[in-house]
């Protein structure tokens, strides 16, 4: 049996959806995006005062040039390449086109868009050079890396990022001379006005390679002195900025006090669910200084928590890291999906490892026929789909109950060897969330490599035929040695 601690270090980083943008048009019109329901009561005011703005939202989503205009707006996910970090629908509702650039020695900074709520900033930006980053099939080498521009955010001038955790990122080469990407924040423990700032700082990765000079931007930005930088500074790198206002994302935001404190001395101080997604963030106090033991269990009981809603659905918390301070303080959020601004309650229930701490359970099924459903003590693994291209297979599922780690897959042949495109090393594991429907798709993408770090091109025996005539079972595997307390949990209600 394999023990606990292995089967965590085997599962991927939890990354967003990454649909074309045409597919999340047909979305948007199937959902009728133009129909808005809002709360009543003490977002009355909210609604009123963002009126103007709403229907401008709703009137181009509703119409073929509006369908032009989040094409327009949300460009970043018009190629195949981009992966969604957040529901679409909502980043084209509460998004601001900025358009802003800066040009020097040929090279382009131009800040696109900006979407913001309460729990995250999305950053959208373009580097353009008017010499190409490469040439060939080959856009991965240091050169090209040496050319791209290093980014760094502040927001209302502070480091974006520099004091959460839960931020992720995403970016491609859309040609030899274009490069897009985006970021996005997480801001859920800080206190962002509706009205803030959002700056961009540029500087080529090859500046990097020497000691930058101590009044540099850059390393004032990282020592949190955002506002001392000079005009004179700022024009010696690539700068851009612009002024954001979320407050229309407020009509669909509801923040509540939890104040919760489990016996692993872990408090569950709040909740904010928004446009952008539901967090719960939670507080540990300085305990003096713990040994390298006790601070490391404390970070990992950080999550050791169920979060279930009014009807009993257990809400899946995304794995998205988490940090402490060296005297056991910290604040990190936990992203959670299957609950809105509407959830009525919060029931909190505290999670504890089995005494022997290495359970888990494993199944193989085949392929073929779906759904496939998985079975775990507390949950269920349900797959609905399995797709399989070139170089490529992905894996639809939803969880239904509470699983702390996993599901993890494996892709197996009639013998139980891996079957993934490329083989172990060859290939990359990415899990997709699509928060309009509360699941997930585990993608195996070709990606092998030489000694050197080149690229190896893909062949005939990574093509759609040759992973469809080897991969023909399922291997489920999942961390089941956490025992729900459910004698000491606590419901807080949200109304």
């Amino acid at each position: 049996m394999r023990r606990a601690e292995d089967i965590r270090e085997a599962f991927s980083r939890i990354n967003p959806d990454g649909d074309m943008c045409e597919r999340m048009i047909k979305e948007m019109e199937d959902k009728e995006m133009s129909r808005r329901v809002f709360k009543k009561s003490k977002y009355i005011a909210a609604i009123a005062a963002c009126a103007g703005v709403i229907g401008i939202t709703t009137a181009f989503a509703a119409s073929p040039a509006g369908q032009e205009t989040i094409s327009s707006i949300m460009a970043y996910f018009q190629n195949e390449q981009s992966t969604q970090m957040t529901s679409i629908e909502e980043l084209a509702k509460f998004n601001e086109e900025i358009g802003a650039g800066v040009t020097k020695d040929g090279i382009t900074l131009t800040l696109d868009n900006v979407a913001a709520d309460d729990n995250f900033v999305h950053v959208f930006y373009t580097i353009t050079s008017d010499t190409p980053f490469y040439e060939g099939d080959n856009k991965y080498t240091n050169e090209t890396w040496d050319r791209l521009l290093w980014i760094e955010c502040a927001i209302n001038g502070r480091l974006a990022g520099y004091s959460s955790n839960n931020n992720n990122g995403d970016s491609y080469f859309a040609d030899e001379h274009t490069y897009k990407a985006m970021r996005k924040y997480n801001i859920s423990t800080e206190t962002i006005p509706d009205n803030f700032r959002v700056e961009l700082f540029g500087e080529t990765n090859a500046a990097f390679k020497t000691a930058l000079p101590d009044d540099s931007p850059f390393n004032l930005i990282w020592q949190d002195k955002v506002p001392e930088i000079t005009d004179e500074q700022k024009s010696g790198v690539w700068y851009v900025c612009a002024d954001v206002d979320k407050s229309a994302a407020e009509v669909e935001t509801a923040s509540h006090d939890i104040g919760v404190t489990l016996d692993s001395g872990i408090i569950i101080d709040r909740a904010v669910f928004s446009p952008f997604g539901n967090q719960i963030i939670v507080r540990t106090e300085a305990g003096g200084e713990p040994d390298e033991d006790s601070s490391d269990y404390l970070l990992r009981a950080v999550d050791d928590f169920a979060l279930f809603d009014e009807n009993g659905t257990s809400l899946d918390m995304l794995n998205a890291g988490a940090s402490m301070a060296a005297d056991g303080s910290s604040v990190n959020s936990f992203e959670f999906l299957k609950a809105d601004a509407d959830t009525k309650k919060l029931t909190i229930v505290p999670v504890k490892e089995s005494a022997s701490g290495d359970e888990a359970v494993t199944a193989e099924k085949r392929i073929g026929g779906y759904p496939i459903t998985f079975e775990a003590k507390d949950s269920k693994a349900v797959v609905t789909d399995v797709r399989i291209y070139d170089g490529r297979v992905e894996v639809d599922y939803y969880i239904d109950g509470y699983m702390k780690y996993g599901p993890y897959f494996e892709l197996l042949n009639d013998n139980g060897e891996n079957a993934e495109p490329g083989g172990k090393l060859g290939c990359t594991l990415n899990t997709e969330v699509h928060h309009d429907t509360n699941s997930y798709t585990a993608v195996y993408a070709y990606d092998a490599h030489n000694a050197d770090g080149k690229p190896i091109p893909a062949d005939g025996t990574v093509s759609a035929e040759a992973i469809k005539a080897n991969f023909t079972t399922l291997r489920f595997t999942c961390v089941d040695c956490f025992v729900l307390d459910w004698d000491k949990a606590v419901t807080v209600d949200l109304k």
